[in-house]
């Protein structure tokens, strides 16, 4: 839990984990480049009003896309932003703390419909176990197999 007396940002001095703590400076732990990606935005760590020191962006052109990298306590993400050149007008015309916290919403927002488009399919696969409706098709001359779900049986009226 952070327990700053201002909002500090990773890398500046200010920076305590505990109450009792002296004031210390937390390391910026940005995530890497990959060759061909072009750096745009670096956001270390921050807070002010929410902790947030574990997650540090990175915006960055690769090849003709946009991507936000993402380090934090579980390790690395990577996915690719519109590659409009409002969104990059928007990201530049941002201080760094009101973009340091657009890149965090859009993360979770991210995060957030991955979580739930995983579990929406995981539960129309588990029903469809449930139900006995998976079937299985080997591929005649191929190393493949076709697998289907069929749709759910209307019940039939009196």
């Amino acid at each position: 839990m952070c327990c700053c007396d201002k909002p500090t940002v990773n890398g500046e001095f200010g920076y305590k984990w505990q109450p009792n703590d002296a004031p210390m400076v937390r390391r910026p732990n940005a995530p890497e480049l990959h060759e061909g990606q072009s750096l745009i935005h670096d956001e270390p760590g921050r807070c002010g009003g929410l902790d947030s020191h574990c997650h540090h962006y990175r915006v960055v052109k690769w090849y003709s896309s946009v991507y936000l990298l993402v380090r934090h306590g579980g390790g690395d993400e990577c996915f690719r932003l519109c590659t409009t050149k409002a969104l990059l007008d928007t990201l530049a015309a941002l201080d760094s703390s009101p973009r340091y916290w657009m890149l965090n919403s859009l993360y979770h927002a991210y995060g957030d419909g991955k979580r739930i488009g995983t579990d929406q399919t995981n539960n129309y696969w588990r029903t469809a176990a449930a139900d006995g409706r998976i079937k299985t098709r080997k591929l005649r001359g191929r190393n493949a197999v076709k697998v289907s779900v069929e749709p759910k049986a209307m019940p039939l009226e009196s």
